[in-house]
């Protein structure tokens, strides 16, 4: 039980400094993938106790530091639910916080031995992405794109996208298949 729990504070702090910060409800999600989710309130706990991570209950809200809190990226957070949302249907291997200049690629990750990325896709930011993915193409990398509304789908433009999706306010995910 104890080694559990230590794994857990481990991949949990690695978890957060990945992506900077996290709602505390997709850190339990994250680990009720594999049942361990009962782990989770006593490593957030430790975790802060030992100055590795901050908390703010208000916001529900987990951080590196406490900076992160007010820097936090709306694109990063909506990709975190539809990688947990994936994580449900396939192996994930590995995943990582795309680099800025991938924008609006937000996360990268490999399940079943092929690599996918993560896009977030603002209805104002269409035009801009269609123009970037008109010039810069990702060979044998499939595209997940999380929008805010599906009525915009039909106007993204990316090839390889193997599917849509948007995220409710509980982290709940719906999928949409689009073929334009």
């Amino acid at each position: 039980m104890e080694n559990k729990q230590r794994a857990v504070e481990r991949e949990l702090r690695d978890l957060i400094q990945k992506y900077n910060v996290l709602y505390k409800s997709q850190i339990y999600e994250y680990f009720a993938k594999d049942g361990r989710e009962q782990f989770v309130g006593r490593a957030l706990k430790a975790l802060e106790k030992e100055r590795e991570i901050c908390i703010n209950q208000e916001l529900k809200l987990a951080a590196i530091s406490e900076e992160y809190y007010s820097v936090r990226e709306y694109g990063t957070m909506q990709s975190v639910w539809a990688l947990i949302g994936i994580m449900g249907q396939k192996k994930v291997e590995q995943h990582f916080l795309a680099a800025a200049e991938e924008y609006p690629v937000r996360i990268i990750f490999v399940g079943d031995g092929e690599i996918y990325d993560i896009l977030y896709i603002s209805q104002e930011e269409v035009s801009l992405v269609n123009h970037l993915f008109s010039r810069k193409r990702i060979d044998g990398c499939g595209h997940i794109v999380v929008v805010d509304d599906p009525t915009y789908i039909p106007d993204i433009q990316i090839p390889d996208a193997v599917g849509f999706c948007t995220v409710k306010e509980d982290g709940k995910i719906e999928y949409y298949r689009f073929d334009g």
